[in-house]
């Protein structure tokens, strides 16, 4: 019975993690709507693993695609940006090439997007696009970004 109980504890916490993106404008994208979902690496890690960087919830899609549907998705960011605590965007052109986003918290949770696109040689971009949870400020972030 005990394991039956932690199994469905496991499932309700698992499924919360998600959907925490929905509500964003870019939550299509990390649903794999925008992009096919095998055209896309799909990266999602949570627990207790994460406790070093303060987060509780990580998850990423890293994908290539056309200048059109690179606009498409940094307009998505771009509006999610529009409605969050705070932004930071680089563009290259009327492209959004970079954007860290502080989006507004879940009670207590901060959330992040991060998104980068960088050219190709030949006219398509590659996309990442990172969603994060859990207590890490700002600065943790930058931090952490900087080491890598």
């Amino acid at each position: 019975m005990k394991k039956i109980i932690i199994c469905l504890m496991s499932l309700l916490l698992s499924t919360g993690a998600a959907f925490a993106q929905k509500g964003l404008n870019c939550y299509p994208v990390f649903r794999g709507k925008v992009i096919p979902e095998k055209q896309m690496v799909m990266t999602e890690v949570r627990g207790d693993g994460m406790a070093t960087y303060k987060l509780s919830y990580y998850r990423s899609v890293h994908f290539q695609v056309d200048t059109m549907t690179a606009r498409k998705v940094a307009a998505m960011v771009e509006a999610d940006a529009l409605t969050a605590d705070s932004a930071e965007t680089e563009k290259t052109g009327e492209l959004l090439t970079y954007g860290l986003v502080q989006l507004k918290p879940l009670g207590s949770i901060r959330r992040y997007l991060c998104y980068q696109a960088r050219p190709t040689d030949y006219h398509a971009w590659i996309i990442t696009m990172i969603y994060l949870e859990g207590s890490a400020t700002l600065q943790d972030l930058r931090s952490m970004f900087e080491k890598q």
